[in-house]
């Protein structure tokens, strides 16, 4: 029997799980590392940190199996980051990553040079401070002894595989995380990384994520307990290793995650440039395809926020029976009908990513009277973040046509809540699959390109004959009449509230 071992190098650590061939989860682990945060939008991690917690979740799953006959490992890892690394493979600094946001006046200087329009053209992605060309311009402008000694930037999974193999390099879906890259001719975009002010030899060279594109070398070996030899296949950013693992990888499939925060996406062969520059085009981990996307701030997020604040009944019971707290919480959000008794929640309690693109948005009940119980307050939690991804999914249609799939799976925790589930199938008029691989689908995605790598799996498609359906929700048509009523209201709501939100700063 042969193994695939798969990192999922996340914010708050690295997931390490070992699959057999034929899908098992033979185990996993999760190594935790810091993450620094301070004023002005900054927040690191050390690139030595994702190291260490790599070689100590290796060592123990190398103990479940020969590690000889572990085939292949591969990786999916936060994105949009800046690692500054010197010539010899060393960190300079550490890594600024994706939530990090200090580069606005870098990015105000790109909008200057180049354009919003021609930088959403070009890269299919929003100018952002959130990703890496305006992190390295921040490096270059406050940091210029350690961008003169940058080698390459690299992002979390580039480093591990840095420190695996001795190479730098990056794949498609990071490279197109940077914002630096050309999402049409897949390739470094030149002419903005020179309006950019940076120099085009710091950005590593672009590979197939489903590459090999080395071994283990034996000091590496030695670190994390590999066997010397082992092959190493690239992977991607971790969103594209949840499509992967969700079964996502032919054009025409969606994919749909729901974490802390949440996406969905379809992967086309082409950039889609939507008018209002609500959705975003990434280069996929599947050369030749894109992931035309929204992802929304907080999902999981808002949950978390009401069980938190608004759940304090459904945790005394869960102490006393020892059942899960989201028992209770769903099953008291059930005892509001849908609407919610005309009470609307608007989950942007961290600004809004996709549809808004609003960092000021703020989260807010919006029609609470009297006659509103907390039931209610949970249910319209519950409903508004999933109308927010129904926004989302309604602009993906609008851009790609009106053949959207007829049944999507659903992965990650918020597919776990039974007013989700249904609320989802009637906002997208589609049949909503669920599976017994949602908590792992990072990980599977990336024992998926581990095994195609090393030509165990002849296609993408392993996840759909690894996964079973575990539950398939309809939609309901008279719900579905319902919320398309609610869904405009949800959406002038905010529109109405918009001037507001910079205001509530007192």
């Amino acid at each position: 029997m042969r193994y695939l071992l798969a990192h999922d190098i996340g914010t708050s650590g690295d997931k390490a799980t070992l699959f057999a061939e034929d899908g098992t989860l033979i185990g996993s682990i999760l190594g935790e590392y810091p993450t620094h945060y301070d004023r002005g939008g900054v927040v690191e991690q050390h690139p030595e940190d994702w190291w260490r917690a790599v070689c100590e979740t290796t060592r123990e799953m190398a103990k479940l199996v020969d590690k000889k006959s572990i085939a292949a490992v591969s990786f999916g890892g936060q994105q949009m980051g800046c690692a500054c690394i010197d010539r010899e493979g060393r960190p300079l600094r550490s890594s600024i990553i994706w939530a990090d946001t200090r580069s606005v006046q870098e990015e105000k200087y790109i909008e200057e040079v180049y354009g919003r329009d021609a930088f959403y053209r070009k890269t299919g992605h929003r100018l952002s401070a959130s990703h890496t060309i305006t992190k390295l311009m921040w490096v270059r402008d406050h940091q210029p002894e350690i961008y003169k000694k940058t080698y390459k930037t690299l992002n979390s999974k580039d480093y591990i595989v840095l420190k695996l193999t001795g190479k730098f390099m990056t794949d498609y879906s990071d490279a197109s995380g940077t914002l630096a890259f050309d999402a049409v001719n897949c390739c470094w975009a030149e002419d903005l990384i020179q309006a950019a002010g940076l120099e085009l030899d710091k950005f590593p060279e672009v590979r197939s994520g489903l590459e090999v594109v080395g071994e283990v070398t034996p000091q590496a070996a030695e670190e994390c307990g590999l066997a010397a030899g082992t092959p190493v296949v690239l992977g991607g950013g971790d969103g594209h290793m949840c499509a992967v693992g969700a079964g996502c990888a032919s054009v025409g499939e969606i994919s749909c995650n729901l974490g802390t925060s949440a996406f969905i996406g379809v992967m086309m062969d082409y950039p889609i440039a939507d008018e209002q520059q609500r959705i975003v085009s990434w280069n996929s981990l599947i050369p030749g395809t894109v992931t035309v996307s929204g992802t929304m701030q907080a999902f999981g997020a808002s949950v978390a926020w009401m069980r938190d604040n608004l759940c304090h009944e459904e945790l005394a019971r869960s102490k006393a029976e020892g059942v899960s707290r989201y028992t209770y919480i769903n099953e008291n959000s059930l005892k509001s009908p849908l609407g919610s008794n005309g009470l609307l929640f608007l989950p942007y309690l961290q600004g809004e990513r996709a549809p808004h693109w609003d960092a000021h948005a703020k989260g807010a009940f919006v029609g609470l009277t009297m006659k509103h119980t907390a039931n209610d307050m949970k249910r319209a939690v519950f409903e508004g973040v999933a109308m927010n991804m129904g926004l989302i999914y309604n602009i993906l249609k609008e851009n790609i046509s009106d053949k959207m799939p007829k049944k999507i799976i659903v992965t990650g925790g918020g597919a776990n809540s039974p007013v989700v589930q249904q609320t989802l199938a009637d906002l997208f008029e589609a049949q909503i699959l669920l599976t017994d691989v949602s908590d792992i689908v990072g990980s599977l995605g990336a024992a998926v390109a581990a095994g195609y790598g090393v030509g165990i799996y002849k296609d993408m498609q392993q996840a759909r004959k690894i996964m079973k359906i575990t539950k398939t929700i309809d939609p309901i048509p008279e719900n579905t009449a319902r919320f398309r009523e609610i869904l405009p209201v949800f959406s002038e709501a905010y529109i109405a509230l918009k001037g507001i939100f910079p205001k509530l700063t007192f």
